[in-house]
């Protein structure tokens, strides 16, 4: 029997951001608001491969992704949280040497060491949310 090839597909030098179909199907994803699908959206453009864990979403960078009031980015991401499709790393927080934003971690992708962002949670080995297909609602 002959191999099959693997597709070969030019994501270009920006690289791509891929959803796992698991995750497409279950209805966490699913029933995402427009605002929450924006924002995750906007976490996964930062994403490159090396850095979950690192990503945020302020209300400055939403501005260049067509704007989103601060509230709305406020109740975004805490839907994100609650779905359990991201999860915090880092608590905002000013201080003398300026504010920090907070900082988010893709679930079904493992949390990466970060030197020098303070994460509030270690790195992991696997993703913190299983994507199996045993795992979707019948």
């Amino acid at each position: 029997m002959a191999k099959k090839k693997a597709p070969q597909v030019d994501w270009g030098p920006m690289g791509a951001f891929v959803l796992p179909k698991a995750l497409m199907a279950h209805p966490d994803y699913r029933e995402l608001s427009p605002s929450a699908l924006k924002v995750l959206m906007v976490l996964g453009y930062q994403f490159n491969g090396r850095n979950n864990g690192n990503l945020s979403a302020t209300h400055t960078m939403l501005q260049a992704w067509g704007g989103m009031a601060e509230a709305t980015l406020c109740r975004a991401l805490k839907e994100l949280q609650k779905r359990e499709l991201i999860i915090k790393t880092r608590t905002h927080y000013k201080g003398r040497d300026g504010s920090k934003p907070a900082l988010f971690g893709l679930t079904w992708i493992p949390i990466h060491e970060c030197p020098g962002k303070n994460l509030e949670i270690a790195p992991t080995v696997t993703g913190l949310r299983s994507l199996a297909v045993r795992d979707l609602p019948v």
